[in-house]
């Protein structure tokens, strides 16, 4: 250290210099080795304390009033789907519904080019009697019985033997029980509806116990006091408007999809979503007030009882979705012949009967939205995100979600109780229908 006035070397701490007598400022700097002057800190903003309850202390669920409904009340025919098609042989009864299509279809041309054969050549004689053909029946024969006999011989092959193989799939079983006793089948059947129903009771209960751990696995997590901050005010307004007196546990989730799931006992709202709707309090709290009412009408209930009253069916559609995520032709090759019978059932059979559940719940969950106060709110993340943002985590949600309706569908839903229906400025439709933007003095001047 040097004297400012003279130049002079100073010792270390000296207060004033010993050449000239100049004092010595002191610099403001503290030593690293001491603790930092609290006047030196920088200004720190108080965060103020966030109460956990605003976002889900607990978990919480939503009733066993919620519970009943969705569990027997409203969900009968997608219970009554998914009970049939695992217990009672529907895959089996598919699979040998396909066999006997090939081969009745085979059949079928064989016997309909030969019966053409004999009709054709019948209907050359009557011809040549009343009004004869230009060329001779044998020069047709070889054409005209393949393209006609043979394929309408085919087409009714087909269908028959697809009929009679199913047919006894289906009931051979059962014919066989009541060749020993009458009862038994009846027996039997009341054991097979009794076993579903337990296990989709057990397996409702496992859910349930074990959400929290199969959320954090998935990769949920808590909220961090940041998020809870602006998170937990939103809920907490939500949940009074609409009435509830509890709300489920708020996770998030770090990817990037923009998704948000309710749960039985939770709510996951992923990063992504907030991001693409750029922190807009308005179109969160929409989305939330819509995962909200999921959760108050007990919607993931329901989807839980279908997948446990369907185990074995689920559990073996899980199986053939997950290695079908594997980039291996020749595994989905495989896959695709051993479990296409499962598949079938479940996208064409079962889910179709649910469809129509899935689809009133998200008309219903929209509703509640918007008469809570959120409908713009919820029609703007519609109109931005132009897809579903209810999440799914696994394959039989994938397929149970696919029988969601159209964004659009479901903004126009949402427009039928407001007057103006303003688009967002980045919608496509914006271009193609001017005046509809929510910039629009057209539309305002409703």
């Amino acid at each position: 250290m040097f004297c400012d006035q003279c130049g002079a070397a100073l010792a270390a701490g000296a207060a004033v210099c010993g050449r000239c007598g100049a004092t010595i400022e002191q610099s403001p700097i503290p030593s690293p080795r001491r603790p930092v002057p609290s006047e030196l800190l920088p200004p720190t903003t108080p965060v103020a304390p966030v109460d956990v309850d605003q976002v889900g202390g607990r978990p919480r669920g939503p009733g066993w009033a919620a519970w009943a409904r969705a569990t027997v009340g409203r969900n009968l025919t997608g219970t009554g789907a998914g009970l049939i098609a695992a217990w009672f042989n529907v895959p089996f009864v598919v699979l040998l519904a396909a066999i006997g299509t090939v081969f009745g279809g085979l059949a079928g041309v064989v016997s309909g080019t030969i019966a053409g054969q004999g009709v054709l050549s019948r209907l050359d004689a009557l011809l040549s009697w009343v009004f004869p053909l230009p060329i001779k029946a044998e020069q047709l024969l070889p054409t005209a019985a393949a393209q006609v006999g043979g394929i309408v011989g085919g087409i009714l092959g087909a269908v028959h033997g697809a009929g009679k193989l199913a047919w006894m799939a289906a009931v051979w079983p059962w014919e066989a029980l009541a060749a020993g006793d009458p009862t038994w089948p009846w027996a039997v059947a009341l054991g097979q509806v009794v076993t579903a129903l337990v296990v989709g009771a057990l397996y409702l209960v496992w859910t349930v116990a074990t959400e929290s751990i199969r959320l954090r696995i998935a990769g949920a997590r808590r909220l961090s006091r940041r998020e809870a901050a602006w998170l937990g005010p939103i809920v907490a307004e939500v949940a009074a408007r609409m009435g509830l007196r509890a709300v489920p546990r708020l996770l998030v989730d770090d990817r990037r999809e923009p998704n948000a799931s309710a749960y039985i006992r939770h709510v996951v709202i992923n990063y992504g979503l907030l991001e693409q709707l750029d922190y807009d309090r308005d179109q969160v709290a929409g989305v939330l007030a819509h995962e909200l009412a999921h959760w108050r009408a007990g919607d993931p209930v329901a989807m839980a009882w279908a997948r446990g009253v369907a185990l074995p069916l689920y559990l073996l559609y899980e199986l053939a979705d997950r290695l079908l995520t594997v980039s291996s032709r020749p595994l989905h090759f495989v896959v695709r012949v051993l479990l296409w019978p499962v598949l079938v059932t479940v996208r064409y059979l079962v889910v179709p009967v649910q469809a129509r559940l899935w689809r009133q719940a998200e008309y219903r969950a929209d509703a509640v939205a918007a008469a809570a106060g959120y409908g713009a709110g919820l029609r703007a993340a519609l109109g931005y995100l132009r897809h579903s943002f209810d999440g799914d985590r696994s394959g039989w949600d994938r397929a149970v979600l696919a029988t969601h309706p159209p964004n659009e569908l479901r903004l126009e839903r949402l427009e039928h109780s407001e007057r103006a229906a303003p688009l967002r400025e980045d919608h496509p439709l914006v271009r193609a229908l001017p005046g509809w933007s929510d910039q629009s003095t057209v539309r305002k001047g409703w």
